[in-house]
């Protein structure tokens, strides 16, 4: 199974691991296939787990925000390992890390490393949505601006740490709407981690915004008519606010509120969780 890694990981741009390592020199990889996954992973357990649920998990991810399940254009390569050392040594990595390749705005290759030192279920969904959202952009021919990506994402992680993360945002500097809603790929990938985690935690308010105030057919609508005619256009027509200036009073005052409520713990677990709209 070692050989299989090695050309995985020329594939994926990653130096093979020195195979006489004494940390690595007798691990034996468990494979696993589904229907949109190949799973590598340390732990058997850990890859049976993955290998049970996944695609499970991939329907949950698309569906409680009211999009329809897909089918991968490419199988997503994952690799589990059980500690952060083990993935140092194999990949180089410092943490759990996911990549989408593209060629011609169409996906060549998505992956998946991760470290599995906590339970499956709360480390997959955060990193497994990016890939999946990416799919749904290629699947449906539409592009979704990068806060609902990054926002969404982490709404399907866990419920202790969106509470974390948006209590965060109490009395700190944040971005304009303008800034958030208007965010490249390019530019994110410039910004600091500490500029990044802000633009994230923003993102996440804006989403349960829209969301939860505004509902599901009006976050679908807002994302239609930002990919169709520039979220300016989406404030105005969808929203209702005259301008960016506008939209951005509300914006801010929900922001300041939600934290509060959430560090004062007012806040319900039901308000920070997302479920399809029944129709």
């Amino acid at each position: 199974m070692c050989n299989l890694l090695f050309v995985f990981a020329l594939l994926l741009g990653f130096e093979p691991p020195e195979i006489e390592d004494p940390l690595i020199k007798n691990l034996v990889w468990n494979r696993y296939i589904t229907t949109n996954f190949t799973i590598l992973s340390i732990d058997n357990d850990q890859g049976y787990w993955m290998k049970n649920n996944l695609e499970d998990i991939k329907i949950w991810c698309l569906t409680r925000w009211g999009f329809s399940d897909i089918k991968f254009s490419k199988e997503c390569r994952i690799f589990c390992v059980p500690d952060k050392n083990l993935l140092k040594k194999l990949f180089n990595l410092d943490s759990s890390k996911i990549e989408i390749r593209k060629k011609n705005d169409e996906i060549e290759i998505t992956a998946m490393w991760l470290v599995l030192d906590d339970k499956p279920s709360k480390v997959l969904p955060i990193y497994l949505t990016e890939i999946i959202l990416a799919e749904f952009e290629s699947s449906n021919l539409v592009k979704l601006p990068l806060w609902s990506k990054k926002g969404m994402s982490s709404l399907n992680g866990i419920i202790d740490d969106i509470k974390s993360e948006l209590s965060n945002l109490n009395n700190v500097k944040i971005y304009d709407i303008q800034t958030i809603l208007n965010m490249s790929e390019q530019q994110f990938a410039k910004l600091g981690q500490d500029k990044q985690k802000l633009f994230i935690n923003q993102s996440v308010a804006l989403c349960l915004l829209l969301r939860k105030e505004f509902g599901e057919l009006k976050l679908h609508s807002f994302l239609k008519t930002s990919f169709q005619s520039g979220s300016n256009e989406s404030v105005k027509k969808v929203l209702g606010f005259k301008d960016y200036s506008d939209f951005e009073k509300t914006y801010v005052r929900y922001i300041n509120g939600l934290s509060k409520d959430i560090t004062n713990k007012v806040t319900p677990d039901s308000y920070l969780q997302i479920k399809k709209t029944e129709r």
